[in-house]
Formats: C-alpha cells, sequence, structure tokens
C-alpha cells in the first residue's frame, strides 16, 4: 500500500502539469511515449497469450496513426486503409510461417487501434474545445476515474458480495463498480462547483457518468486481455500499481466516450 501511495504522489502530479503547461505539439510527444510503454507492455501479454508479433510494427503503426490522425491533409479513413496495406505488406517479406505471419499481423493491428484511436482523442479534448475548458474537461476526466478506482476498490474490498464479471475479473464486484461510479461522479461534480464553474454542471454530470461506465469497460477489456495470458499485471514498472496499461486501462475507454459526448453536446 504504501508503494502504491509512493507512486501515486509521482504520477498525479506529473499527469497534471502535462495537461496545464505542454503545448499541443509536446503533448502529443508525450502521448506518444505513453502508448509505446503500453505497446510494449501489450506485446507482452500477447506474447505470454502464445502470440508472437515484430514489435516494430506496432510501435511504427501506432506513432504512423497519431501523427496521422494530427495532421489535415488526409482523413483518418485513409490513414487507416494506409496502415492496414503497409501491415499486410511487411507481413508477407516476414520470414517466418504463414500462421504466424498472419497472426502477428492482427495481434499489431489490435495494438495500434486499440491504443492509437482510445489515446488520441487525449488531443482534441485538450485543445479544440478551448484552452481553458480542455484543461479542465482532461482534468475531470482524471478525478473521475481517480476517485472512481480507488472507491472501487475499497468498497469492493469492505463490501462486495456479488461478482461483477467472474469470468474475465473475479475480483470486481457489483457493490464496488456502483461506488466508483458514485463516488468519481461526485468527485466531478464537486470539482466543477470548487474550481471549473465555467463548465456546464449537466454536462459535467452526464460526462462523468459516461466516464465512469466505459472507464470500467476499459478495465475488463485490459483485464480480459491479461486472463487470456494467464496474467495478473501488464508489467511491474511502477510499483504498487503494475504496469502503465494497467494505470490507464480505464482512461483509454473514458477519453473517447467523454470526446464524442462533448462533440454531441457542443455541436
Amino acid at each position: 500500500m504504501l508503494a502504491r501511495i509512493a507512486s501515486a504522489l509521482v504520477l498525479v502530479p506529473a499527469a497534471l502539469a502535462v495537461v496545464f503547461f505542454l503545448p499541443r505539439p509536446y503533448f502529443l510527444l508525450v502521448l506518444g511515449a505513453l502508448g509505446s510503454i503500453c505497446m510494449y507492455e501489450y506485446l507482452h501479454i500477447m506474447r505470454h497469450a502464445g502470440f508472437q508479433a515484430p514489435p516494430w510494427l506496432g510501435y511504427t503503426g501506432l506513432w504512423a496513426l497519431l501523427s496521422g490522425l494530427e495532421q489535415t491533409l488526409l482523413p483518418p479513413g485513409a490513414v487507416m486503409g494506409g496502415l492496414v496495406v503497409a501491415g499486410f505488406v511487411a507481413s508477407m517479406w516476414r520470414r517466418s510461417a504463414i500462421r504466424e505471419r498472419v497472426q502477428g499481423f492482427m495481434v499489431n493491428m489490435l495494438g495500434v487501434l486499440y491504443l492509437g484511436f482510445c489515446l488520441y482523442p487525449a488531443v482534441p479534448l485538450r485543445f479544440d474545445f478551448g484552452d481553458q475548458p480542455g484543461r479542465e474537461w482532461l482534468v475531470v476526466l482524471l478525478v473521475t476515474i481517480w476517485v472512481g478506482d480507488v472507491c472501487a476498490l475499497l468498497v469492493g474490498r469492505s463490501f462486495g458480495r456479488t461478482r461483477f464479471s467472474p469470468v474475465i475479473s473475479p475480483r470486481k464486484t457489483n457493490e464496488g463498480a456502483a461506488a466508483g461510479l458514485l463516488f468519481g461522479t461526485l468527485a466531478a461534480v464537486l470539482l466543477r462547483y470548487a474550481l471549473f464553474r465555467d463548465l456546464d454542471p449537466l454536462q459535467v454530470v452526464q460526462g462523468s457518468l459516461l466516464i465512469g461506465m466505459f472507464g470500467q469497460l476499459g478495465d475488463l477489456s485490459e483485464s480480459m486481455l491479461k486472463r487470456a495470458a494467464g496474467l495478473k499485471d501488464s508489467s511491474h514498472l511502477i510499483p504498487g500499481h503494475g504496469g502503465v496499461l494497467d494505470r490507464i486501462d480505464s482512461m483509454l475507454f473514458g477519453l473517447p466516450a467523454l470526446y464524442v459526448f462533448l462533440l454531441l453536446a457542443n455541436p
């Protein structure tokens, strides 16, 4: 528990500093670096699940997708189409059995889609809705997920009785999930009234509920990958927390959910 708290005392200020102070190009670079660490852990999980994939294709594809989504010359569909074609061509020229080539291609493409499309919305969330609102919405997302995760863990351990998803994640409970959703939303609302009074209060409630629900789906999704590989953590990079992917799995689904919500709520 002490290691977990010590890690949080370092990671939380670092995350807030990135949100508040980095300009767009450097923000994207940090996002790419974070995605690269997650790609390393994702490929580690896939290897334990029995799938061999050339790492260079995953890393190259991730950076190509992030860069392609950020530039304005080509639409995202064209960028994705180019990645698929490049992945097929690269797989054809690998020196391995056909089955391994196809499996490696599929594993890499899933990782690129999973990490690239789920991480990138942090950029337009931060910069496309205005400088101050972008900062505030990202902080709302972080606080909702952080408070929700802690409360789900504490309530689940103390009062959890019914399993939320016994096959994928046996330790998660319905009571913990409900507490995480409730207290995460409450934290977002309190944050709005204490610091971010320019944000629409109804949108904060709706947005934080979406973040909480999709965040729990993101957590379960990564747990499903680890369960298939027989792993508890994606790595041991963060003392007391596991890997980077373990820490941002909820965020990976929360970011696109919040981005789509704000696009629809503010046409």
